[in-house]
């Protein structure tokens, strides 16, 4: 792993910021912080498989930071088509005449995922299509957009990688295989990368048990009890936190010193 360092100048550049899973929950929040936050005249790419949400974030964007350029593409990372990914960027770039010599700055923020099934135990993973189609969403399609992105960008100086992850990456939940496997991969797939390529900075970030839709679904549908219960007694002890309060934290680990490729979570110190 590389040494820590500092970003403390990553929000005072001209950035192209890429946003996946950007229409809800925490996508939605850091694509309009971020917005808030990077130097004015940024671009900001927000992907997403729901257009009509996808639409009503860009107006958010728009109202709140009318100096940034916010520019939706429908995208399903989960569709395992090559030219789905080698198209993405150089036709968004293209149509909205993007000049990369005028960034300092890509950002890739990889939100995009599902929970898969949370139904079964590991003992009752049996139907080869929806374990294919969990890894693709959550794994592949991640792994490939995110190289579409750094050979698409490939000239612009500085990039700079955010994985949102998971305590599951990291600690296993019964009920929940499909979800940390994935998380996991994840991980060490970023961890690589930031090994591989140190000129790249790279960050796992962990944000905490947030109030979204994806927390209503841990409290409903997980088959363990104990996994279960845990979230709904987060959720009764106010113990879940707002996507912003996470995402504000992100912010700060953004510019504080980290290992690039290290897994940060929400609830860990950080270093200035």
């Amino acid at each position: 792993m590389s040494s820590s360092v500092k970003s403390e100048n990553l929000f005072q550049k001209k950035s192209c910021v890429v946003v996946c899973g950007a229409s809800r929950g925490l996508g939605e929040c850091i694509s309009i912080t971020f917005a808030k936050k990077f130097l004015t005249g940024s671009v900001f790419i927000l992907l997403s498989r729901d257009g009509k949400a996808l639409e009503n974030v860009k107006t958010s964007l728009q109202s709140e930071c009318p100096d940034q350029l916010c520019i939706t593409k429908v995208f399903d990372q989960g569709i395992m088509q090559q030219e789905n990914f080698e198209c993405l960027f150089d036709g968004i770039v293209q149509s909205n005449n993007i000049s990369l010599a005028d960034l300092e700055q890509v950002v890739m923020v990889h939100c995009a995922g599902t929970l898969g099934d949370i139904t079964k135990y590991c003992k009752e993973m049996t139907d080869p299509k929806k374990v294919r189609e969990n890894f693709d969403i959550n794994v592949v399609g991640t792994i490939l957009l995110n190289s579409a992105f750094l050979k698409a960008f490939k000239d612009v100086g500085s990039k700079v990688i955010i994985n949102i992850s998971s305590l599951a990456g990291i600690q296993p939940f019964k009920s929940w295989s499909l979800y940390c496997s994935g998380k996991a991969a994840r991980d060490m797939f970023f961890r690589t990368l930031a090994l591989e390529d140190p000129d790249i900075l790279v960050l796992n970030y962990a944000p905490g048990p947030c109030a979204t839709d994806m927390q209503k679904d841990c409290r409903e549908q997980s088959a363990d009890p104990e996994t279960k219960q845990m979230f709904i007694d987060a959720l009764n002890s106010g113990g879940l936190l707002s996507p912003q309060t996470s995402i504000d934290k992100l912010c700060e680990v953004l510019t504080s010193k980290f290992e690039s490729g290290a897994h940060i979570d929400f609830y860990d110190e950080i270093k200035q």
